[in-house]
């Protein structure tokens, strides 16, 4: 597969998460089937009994409406401008020299960061 087949699967794939629940139940199965099983169109044609083509042009209609959808909400964008903000946050507040009781806020702040910014094994996975 090629990096840019592949790199549009993972971005679907990212979107999908977000958007899932505004696709339907096909498209939801037929996403997660191809981007997150990494089952082939002919796999998945077979295990769902319908053509490679439908499996084509309905994946193909999921992609529109994940575009759809994220040029108007914006939420995967979003997440990973916020996560990029905060990875700088965190370089910024490494940098610091404090005193220990100033210190001490520097770590509950990084804490904070690390724990809601998603930085370190987010506690809801995503």
């Amino acid at each position: 597969m090629g990096k840019d087949r592949l790199k549009r699967k993972v971005g679907y794939g990212l979107l999908a998460e977000f958007y899932a629940p505004l696709l339907t139940d096909r498209q939801q199965t037929l996403l997660e089937l191809y981007c997150d099983e990494d089952l082939s169109l002919s796999e998945i044609a077979s295990q769902m009994s319908i053509s490679r083509q439908a499996v084509s042009e309905n994946l193909n209609r999921a992609y529109e409406r994940l575009d759809e959808l994220e040029q108007h909400l914006q939420l995967l964008s979003g997440y990973v401008a916020m996560n990029k903000r905060a990875k700088r946050c965190l370089e910024l507040l490494n940098r610091v020299e404090a005193s220990p009781e100033t210190k001490r806020f520097l770590d509950e702040a990084i804490d904070a960061l690390l724990k809601d910014g998603g930085q370190k094994g987010d506690e809801d996975g995503v």
